[in-house]
């Protein structure tokens, strides 16, 4: 996977984070409590996922034994601590090279077990894993009668590249050889 693709899907994944970040924020966690807290529980694990592997791609120890914490962190702390990650991650993939990407490294999982995956394969990872967890989010925001942000990757290109929707865009691919 190539750099340029690596650095569009982190923008989509900190897009896509902000908006859902936004949409929770609207939840009342006096009247959907239980909802509230199931959905920063969900968006907690997608942050121990993004942090286990940060660390795993610097080659440290994370210091997880479980994919979520034992205590759920309010929005505003979750809120800040997956903007100073998603931060990270776009410094980090604009700075890897398409070799580093491709190099596997090897890792524990929480569980225990080893595991080997390449930089980019981790990356993926990470984009679709938060992508699908988001989704269960969205659905629990459904369940209380707010619509979820349209959160994904066709959307996000769309809106920050205009360019890519409408006729303009179809001729520029018809005049490509």
């Amino acid at each position: 996977m190539n750099n340029e693709t690596l650095q569009s899907l982190f923008h989509y994944k900190r897009w896509a984070d902000d908006e859902l970040l936004a949409a929770l924020a609207t939840l009342d966690a006096t009247q959907y409590g239980e909802a509230h807290h199931t959905a920063l529980r969900i968006f907690n694990h997608i942050h121990v996922v993004d942090t286990i592997f940060k660390a795993n791609l610097l080659g440290e120890r994370h210091g997880f034994t479980a994919t979520n914490t034992p205590e759920t962190p309010t929005l505003a702390m979750l809120r800040s601590a997956i903007s100073k990650l998603d931060a990270w991650y776009l410094d980090y993939v604009a700075d890897l090279s398409e070799a580093d990407g491709e190099a596997v490294l090897s890792f524990n999982f929480v569980d225990g077990d080893q595991g080997q995956m390449s930089r980019a394969e981790m990356l993926l990872h990470l984009v679709t894993h938060g992508g699908y967890h988001r989704g269960a989010i969205g659905r629990i925001l459904v369940q209380c009668g707010i619509t979820p942000p349209r959160d994904t990757l066709t959307t996000f290109l769309h809106r920050s590249e205009p360019e890519r929707r409408g006729d303009a865009a179809l001729a520029d691919d018809k005049a490509r050889p």
